[in-house]
């Protein structure tokens, strides 16, 4: 359940992230006429930004997994459902979200440097790095999503959590460096729209997650009463 939800955050995400890395895949230095080698290129891109994501969420799922160890499934998962919906609000929120955003300026001015550097030395190696920087890029929708990848609870289940997540980012990225923005003002509006909706119900499955837990224990202990009352 949770790799689909993870899948489709970044399917309706990948709208809102278009913002920052739709002018980057736009402009990707694929220097050729070949439609083979052109896609190729910008595929390696794309699974560069997955690498990155897949290496983030097995760290933020280690993280998790021993939030587990010590008794606090429960703990996280409700935590990290509420944190998901108070990320949607901040990334819909612009001045909430500018604040983020300059905070994060230094990282992001490295991170862009260093994708200037490798713009300008293109080759196919150099684009699965360019995806791997570009992965490193602050976007409140990585961070609600690493939000979940964390909630999953283990090192594993974090790191399909964001393989999920990046290849739900696929289909638009990958259009948007081959074709360009194809898509009209008044689909990009209602995928636009319909992100924060499956943010909240991502977060509200978290939440629900955790209240479950330990549903079968408080069963067990109701049963447990009613047999003895029999007696």
């Amino acid at each position: 359940m949770l790799l689909y939800a993870a899948f489709t955050m970044g399917l309706l995400g990948s709208m809102h992230c278009l913002g920052m890395c739709g002018p980057i895949a736009m402009a990707l230095p694929v220097r050729t006429r070949n439609k083979g080698l052109k896609l190729l290129k910008y595929i390696l891109y794309n699974v560069g930004r997955i690498i990155t994501y897949s290496i983030l969420g097995f760290l933020v799922g280690t993280i998790g997994s021993f939030f587990v160890l010590a008794g606090l499934q429960q703990v996280l998962s409700i935590t990290a459902g509420l944190l998901i919906i108070l990320s949607m609000i901040v990334v819909y929120q612009p001045f909430q979200y500018s604040c983020i955003t300059r905070i994060t300026l230094p990282f992001r001015q490295k991170i862009k440097e260093a994708i200037t550097y490798y713009f300008q030395h293109a080759n196919a190696y150099n684009m699965v790095i360019l995806g791997m920087l570009n992965g490193l890029l602050p976007c409140g929708m990585v961070y609600a999503a690493l939000i979940g990848a964390m909630a999953a609870g283990d090192t594993v289940s974090g790191t399909l959590f964001m393989t999920a997540f990046g290849l739900g980012t696929i289909p638009l990225m990958l259009t948007v460096s081959y074709a360009g923005n194809i898509l009209s003002n008044k689909w990009k509006y209602r995928l636009n729209n319909l992100s924060p909706i499956f943010i909240f119900a991502v977060g509200a499955l978290l939440i629900l997650r955790g209240l479950q837990i330990h549903m079968p224990s408080i069963i067990s202990v109701e049963l447990e009463r009613s047999l003895y009352n029999c007696y």
